[in-house]
């Protein structure tokens, strides 16, 4: 790991080693902006910190949620797949209706259709995946689109339950949940976050330019060949 690793993390624990520092140096620290006494720089850091630690605590819940929908969403296209298969095998469904599966399927899956004249290369294949199509929340609505082509064509009804239209529902209602939890954990995730950042970097006495001010300062008092000069001169605070 690099010494001038950057990062929120990184900035606030130097902050809290300069204070260490500051407190070695006892009386020697004595500056006339009142901004940098020692006293304000550890409510900046203690500040900080208690931001940081919300941020924390806020990303487990919304990991989780983000990888409950991916866990959700993985077995989508497959099923598409298999869905296709009954379609067809159903009574009465026509080309027409065939087609319409198809273009919804594709949307599902992210996939364009593939004119005669397309190469039918793996490598070119790959190349018409279409992120357009592939948020969570247009999926979510192709799959109703799905399911509402399935329940207008009278003759499907599949004994299997996985592919039965309440099955297929049930999902579409698992789907927008899932959606729904992601952003609900995202919010005060984003918002600790903000809140970090404001006193991290952005307010009008932050974190890092503060402790920088203070280090500018130390350099006026401390010897350039000094061990407290060097070891000062080491810890960095960086704008992300």
């Amino acid at each position: 790991m690099s010494k001038n690793e950057t990062g929120h993390a990184k900035n606030i624990a130097n902050a809290n080693l300069l204070c260490t520092h500051l407190i070695e140096l006892g009386v020697k620290y004595n500056p006339s902006n009142q901004k940098l006494l020692l006293t304000n720089l550890q409510n900046i850091y203690n500040n900080a910190f208690t931001h940081q630690e919300t941020v924390n605590n806020s990303v487990a819940p919304y990991s989780l949620a983000v990888d409950h929908r991916e866990k959700l969403f993985a077995p989508v296209s497959k099923k598409i797949t298999k869905l296709r298969k009954m379609y067809k095998a159903t009574e009465g469904v026509t080309v027409a209706q065939l087609e319409d599966f198809m273009t919804i399927a594709r949307k599902l899956k992210g996939i364009k259709k593939v004119s005669p004249s397309v190469t039918t290369d793996p490598n070119e294949e790959k190349n018409q995946i279409s992120a357009s199509q592939m948020s969570y929340d247009q999926r979510t609505n192709n799959y109703d689109l799905l399911i509402s082509l399935l329940e207008s064509t009278p003759g499907y009804t599949p004994n299997e339950t996985e592919y039965q239209v309440a099955t297929l529902k049930q999902e579409k209602t698992d789907m927008l949940q899932a959606t729904q939890s992601v952003s609900d954990f995202f919010i005060p995730l984003n918002t600790a976050r903000t809140v970090r950042n404001n006193a991290v970097y952005n307010s009008e006495d932050n974190l890092v330019d503060t402790f920088n001010k203070a280090k500018d300062y130390l350099f006026t008092i401390l010897d350039g060949n000094s061990l407290e000069y060097k070891a000062i001169s080491k810890i960095k605070f960086k704008k992300q």
